[in-house]
């Protein structure tokens, strides 16, 4: 429970300041850096003497929490491994933040075996936010570490019926900022933004979501095949310009 806190307060800092890092964080903390990492990816066991300087360290002050911290390190450290009950809002993070499913199609990229360090260049992202995601999708069985390198298991991920169509639009949200950046700074021969505006027969747009459905399928397929090298998003966006007129 501990290390979770750990690595969710560090990925908080990162997306606060991206160039934050786990040098700065072990220092905020009073321990060496390289038994932070250790800890945080579960390399070393924590005691509860260590478990209690970190929560001190990091802040937290109020006495129920810093007891279920405590008592979670130490379930955390016995035989008997702490079950988790929080799936249904781990799988709603993954859906709502691009980082998952970028480093799900990173992973199935060819030679290419990477820490988290790697990732976390490859992606342009903090190494907090890496972490995190690694670690969240580590506890959903998408992803496995072996030794110092991550893995995609090749598992589906379940989604729950009740997550809400709002992790879903946060994650639209986001992959139309990341195409924003990308008109912005990727060259023309690496990207395809464009788009045409047109009358139409709204009476059709049932069938033009399942053509749509059938293009995103049959590109996909098309581009899988081969030496897999680089991770993309295709985004197609069809949507209403005029309004519907008051009768």
């Amino acid at each position: 429970m501990l290390i979770e806190h750990l690595q969710r307060t560090y990925a908080e800092r990162c997306r606060r300041n991206p160039q934050y890092s786990l040098r700065a964080f072990a220092k905020s903390l009073d321990i060496d850096s390289s038994t932070l990492s250790a800890l945080i990816r579960r390399k070393r066991n924590l005691t509860a003497k260590t478990a209690q300087r970190l929560i001190s360290n990091i802040g937290v002050s109020d006495p129920s929490h810093v007891q279920a911290l405590l008592l979670g390190t130490l379930g955390e450290n016995s035989e008997n491994k702490p079950v988790y009950a929080q799936l249904d809002i781990e799988s709603a993070e993954v859906i709502s933040s691009w980082e998952h499913f970028a480093i799900l199609a990173l992973l199935q990229t060819e030679s290419f075996r990477p820490n988290t360090m790697q990732i976390a260049r490859r992606l342009n992202i903090p190494h907090g936010i890496a972490l995190e995601a690694l670690h969240r999708m580590e506890r959903l069985g998408l992803v496995a570490q072996q030794n110092e390198t991550w893995i995609n298991t090749g598992k589906n991920l379940a989604t729950p019926s009740h997550v809400s169509n709002l992790a879903l639009r946060g994650a639209l949200r986001q992959y139309i900022s990341k195409a924003l950046d990308s008109l912005e700074l990727d060259p023309i021969e690496v990207r395809d933004i464009s788009g045409m505006t047109m009358a139409i027969a709204s009476g059709k747009l049932p069938e033009a979501r399942t053509l749509i459905k059938d293009f995103r399928r049959k590109l996909c397929a098309f581009l899988e095949v081969g030496h897999k090298d680089s991770v993309y998003r295709l985004n197609i966006q069809l949507f209403p310009l005029s309004k519907e007129e008051i009768q």
